[in-house]
């Protein structure tokens, strides 16, 4: 909080802009511990400035929480307004994680929280819905607040879908699985206004998913740590490798990309801190990059946090064979966490850990 309200006191003015502010004043608002003078000059003196939909709807949440309502009504309708707009999403990311579909959902549900009466905008409600039916992926950011805003128009709209004769009283319904593998039929029905449904189902394909992509390209290659290619379909137990993860850009903006390598069970990650004082670069020849933004040695996978502008790079990390047994090997990944149709894996396969010397 304190950290906070020292970024409000130090903040500077600004014609475009603003997202930080606005959600600094929306959590301080929340514990009371926001200016109210300094609600009433953003939303009087800079209601335009501010660069999403999103912002504005924080600096409408807020006033709400200090009452005035008259203030957070306009916050409201100028950032429905803004999140209505039609013209093209920009390309490359956003410095505050955010896109035109998650910013409409968060209008939706900070709007019905605040108690305005935006959530009956129509046009606004179709927006959003069309915006999250075009999009064949979408981020982490988008689906939790299309999740708030689809609690909060259940509560408006009178819970009148029904699942099996049920009122859904949740945003979310797990079907019975048991029905479904007999054969029964789920009815789903709608006694209110025309509504958006979306059915996800989830399953074991039945077989791997060769490699490929969108976007990017990514390879998984093993070498002894003298820089000797590794074969690994069968390895012998105690042997250390490195792991080389490329990937390639087919596109030139910027992505923030998050790369993901889960372990066979029978392998785990050499002591991490180890890798931290310098063994991975001491293996000058895989040329791997060491600034990221963020890097994780989990006990069954590898993750780390890239902001990556076209090209290609390198990461790398050492893994023992420790278990004897076949194993499972799953398919790398990098995914453009913020436009996660842009992603892309490895093969998978198997890999067989033995004692001794491999066959």
């Amino acid at each position: 909080m304190d950290n906070l309200q020292s970024q409000i006191s130090y903040a500077g003015d600004f014609t475009e802009g603003g997202e930080a502010i606005a959600y600094a004043l929306m959590v301080l608002a929340r514990e009371g511990a926001a200016s109210i003078g300094d609600l009433r000059y953003y939303a009087d003196a800079k209601a335009e400035a501010f660069a999403t939909a999103m912002a504005k709807a924080q600096i409408g949440a807020a006033l709400a929480n200090y009452g005035e309502q008259r203030r957070a009504d306009a916050m409201f309708r100028a950032a429905a307004a803004h999140a209505k707009e039609t013209e093209p999403e920009l390309r490359g990311w956003r410095h505050d994680y955010g896109s035109r579909l998650r910013d409409g959902a968060a209008v939706l549900a900070l709007a019905a929280e605040a108690g305005s009466d935006v959530m009956s905008d129509r046009v606004l409600l179709s927006a959003v819905a069309d915006r999250a039916k075009s999009e064949a992926w979408t981020s982490t950011q988008e689906k939790v607040w299309m999740l708030m805003a689809t609690a909060a128009s259940l509560d408006q709209a009178g819970q009148a879908l029904t699942v099996a004769g049920k009122p859904i009283k949740t945003p979310v319904v797990s079907l019975d699985d048991n029905a479904a593998l007999a054969g029964q039929s789920v009815e789903i029905a709608n006694a209110g206004p025309a509504t958006d449904a979306v059915l996800t189902v989830f399953g074991v394909p039945e077989a791997a998913e060769p490699a490929g992509g969108r976007g990017y390209r990514i390879a998984r290659a093993y070498y002894t740590l003298d820089g000797e290619p590794a074969t690994i379909n069968t390895v012998a137990q105690n042997t250390r490798l490195a792991v080389v993860l490329t990937v390639d850009a087919d596109r030139s903006d910027q992505g923030r990309l998050m790369i993901e390598d889960p372990l066979p069970a029978g392998f785990e990650i050499e002591n991490p801190n180890l890798l931290r004082s310098g063994a991975v670069q001491a293996l000058d020849w895989i040329n791997a990059l060491e600034e990221v933004e963020m890097a994780e040695f989990r006990a069954d996978r590898f993750r780390a946090a890239v902001d990556a502008s076209g090209g290609r790079f390198r990461l790398a990390y050492i893994v023992r064979a420790v278990s004897p047994g076949t194993f499972h090997h799953p398919a790398a990944t990098v995914e453009d966490m913020y436009r996660p149709e842009f992603r892309a894996w490895t093969d998978s396969g198997r890999i067989e850990v033995v004692s001794g010397t491999p066959k």
